[in-house]
């Protein structure tokens, strides 16, 4: 799993700094993609991330840090 979440922070670094995208909404409760967010939110992008309802695992607080925004699922 380490592996994934490597390959997906480093999909977010890529895209933040080719200016690829402007907003990168994630679906994660992962803290271990904190570093990749924050990376990007200071490439300028802006940042927003899931909260599925329970019984997923709550978001991680170091994911809520480097967010600029929550959706909750309908």
């Amino acid at each position: 799993q380490k592996g994934v979440d490597m390959r997906i922070g480093l999909d977010i670094a890529v895209l933040a700094q080719k200016r690829s995208i402007t907003r990168l909404i994630l679906l994660s409760t992962d803290g271990d993609m904190a570093p990749a967010m924050k990376h990007a939110r200071r490439e300028g992008l802006e940042m927003g991330i899931v909260q599925l309802p329970p019984p997923e695992r709550p978001l991680q607080p170091e994911l809520l840090t480097h967010c600029d925004f929550v959706r909750f699922p309908d």
